[in-house]
């Protein structure tokens, strides 16, 4: 770059004060567990412009504990430590007294505020080769602030805008962060620090916290502990969608976050759900996951993969990486560091597994609608198999329709396919053989892009023994289950929860078994009550937020273990 070409001297004085006016005491006061100091210590010790750091104070408590770094310390005179005091007077004085003690001359003088401890060694190192590249005098670190703003003149508030648009239709307007004031030595006295010529240089917004007030120390606190996530998750016919579903509702629950998606075995519809939901997609080969967690290097990898094998969980962390599988029944279930298995119950699990429903993350949809109400007659059945349903036991439920609409309370059955399905066809037929007034009782929907209003309907419901019978609970309805496959009757929750009748698997199950077991639920309100009331008492409402809670605790309590040193800098020498 353009300042290894040109050596240059360059200072970066930090105006420390012992008092605040905001937050008292706030240059020493621990921002996750550091100092505030520590953050533009570090920021200007890591920098690979900076050659000379000073600190100015007339804090003795502070300089003391400025002194553990290899910075030079200027005990501020009387006559700059007033409130009324502007940091021009101070900049200059810390700089002369470095000049004089050093013999150097500094060709920038960078003034650096502890108040924004966001704030990157790289960005403060392009901004001065911004200095050098446009040869100007000045550079000030900025942030938009784009908005309708208005004014206050006398008794009366005016409009600073002309025309009232949207936020993205406005001009860009900007306000000055205090992130960093850079300019060239022969600009700078006791009465300015800017030049004739100076430039604005945007940051993130990230980096343009400025803490002044404690909401902007706890954005501040949040933005240090913002993590980045890597979701690992395939959707497919042959899987199926709730993989990308849950992966979706998990990140939603980590919103703030810095959250990307890999998938190596997805359809265009699972990539148009992640898509839809805003998040960013990489589209890779199984043999490139790793080398994309190089290049993103998350804090946190989580997979959605079902199966995974040790080799592979071990590459993943030789990337120095949080590992969390779902469902894994693999080998490399015992390499993660997070194990999360809604769909299966153990007595006994490893200690870094995570078994049973209480672990079930459901879809906000679910837990922004109420459970259902108890009705004394049962009227409404709901159909429902999943976006595959390989057995077609919609079709065997659909048989025994028109018996038990013309038998029982029930006026009508609501039949949701998903978007797999393979027999609309022979489906269709089925329903055409029936009389005109069973036939209007039947309503049959496809790919439904909100199951949690539709179950709203429901009294009774019968589906597979997968993630849905955690969402008939969560909404209270008394439920049949019948598992699709060898896979699905390991999911021991519809045995023995008491709001859930099981049937055993798809080819032992036939539709008069199902008929009578429908029937025996209509008829006997005391029974369908109670399985009522067990849905309602489940947990599994609470699945996501204990969830949330698990990988980001387990994340800590690793990293703090991993790295036993809280402080975990490397730092340069540069004077001092």
């Amino acid at each position: 770059m353009y300042w290894e070409v040109i050596l240059i001297h360059v200072l970066a004085v930090i105006p420390a004060r012992g008092g605040s006016k905001g937050i008292k005491q706030k240059n020493l006061r621990l921002l996750n567990g550091k100092p505030l100091l520590f953050y533009v210590i570090n920021n200007s010790l890591n920098s690979k412009t900076i050659t000379h750091v000073v600190m100015t104070s007339e804090d003795k408590e502070i300089l003391e504990y400025a002194s553990n770094y290899p910075i030079y310390l200027r005990e501020r005179p009387a006559e700059l430590a007033g409130d009324e005091v502007t940091l021009d007077p101070v900049v200059y004085d810390a700089y002369k007294f470095i000049e004089d003690k050093t013999g150097i001359g500094f060709d920038v003088v960078i003034t650096l505020q502890p108040t924004s401890p966001l704030l990157k060694p790289d960005t403060i190192d392009s901004a001065v080769h911004e200095l050098l590249r446009e040869n100007v005098d000045s550079v000030i670190s900025v942030a938009d602030d784009t908005h309708l703003m208005w004014a206050k003149k006398g008794d009366k508030y005016l409009p600073l805008y002309s025309e009232r648009k949207n936020r993205q239709w406005l001009p860009n307007v900007y306000k000055e962060t205090g992130a960093f004031l850079i300019t060239r030595a022969d600009s700078i006295s006791c009465s300015t620090r800017l030049g004739e010529k100076i430039i604005a240089y945007p940051i993130a917004e990230d980096e343009g916290v400025d803490i002044d007030t404690i909401n902007d120390w706890l954005v501040a606190e949040a933005y240090i502990n913002r993590l980045k996530l890597a979701f690992i998750v395939n959707g497919n016919t042959e899987i199926g969608m709730g993989h990308v579903y849950r992966a979706l509702t998990l990140a939603d629950s980590f919103l703030g976050h810095e959250i990307f998606f890999l998938t190596f075995d997805s359809n265009e519809a699972a990539l148009d759900i992640i898509k839809s939901n805003g998040y960013l997609i990489n589209e890779i080969t199984k043999n490139d996951i790793v080398k994309n967690i190089k290049e993103i290097k998350p804090d946190i990898i989580i997979n959605d993969i079902l199966d995974t094998d040790a080799d592979y969980i071990e590459a993943l962390k030789s990337n120095d990486c949080f590992i969390i599988n779902f469902e894994d029944l693999g080998t490399g279930s015992k390499k993660a560091h997070l194990v999360f298995n809604a769909l299966y119950e153990l007595s006994n699990p490893p200690s870094h597994h995570r078994y049973g429903h209480k672990y079930e993350c459901l879809n906000r949809r679910f837990l922004i609608h109420n459970p259902i109400k108890f009705k004394e007659q049962a009227e409404n059945l709901l159909v429902t198999f999943g976006g595959v349903d390989q057995n077609n036991l919609t079709l065997k439920v659909v048989e025994v329709l028109p018996a038990l609409l013309n038998n029982t309370s029930l006026k009508k059955a609501i039949i949701v396919l998903g978007p797999a399905y393979q027999s609309l066809d022979s489906l269709n037929r089925e329903i055409d053989t029936f009389p005109q007034d069973i036939k209007s009782g039947v309503h049959v929907i496809y790919n439904s892009p909100n199951m949690a209003l539709i179950m709203k309907e429901a009294d009774i419901g019968i589906t597979s023994n997968g993630r849905t019978v955690y969402e008939m609970a969560a909404m209270g309805i008394p439920t049949v289950s019948i598992s699709q496959n060898d896979r699905e009757t390991l999911h021991l929750f519809s045995r023995y929860h008491k709001g859930i009748e099981y049937l055993g698997i798809a080819p032992n199950v036939t539709p008069e078994k199902i008929y009578k077991k429908i029937i025996e639920l209509v008829n006997d309100n005391d029974k369908r009550r109670a399985m009522y009331n067990a849905q309602i008492k489940s947990n599994v409402r609470q699945g996501l937020e204990r969830v949330n809670y698990e990988i980001l605790y387990e994340h800590k309590r690793w990293k703090n273990e991993r790295y036993n040193n809280w402080e975990n800098h490397t730092i340069k020498r540069k004077g001092g």
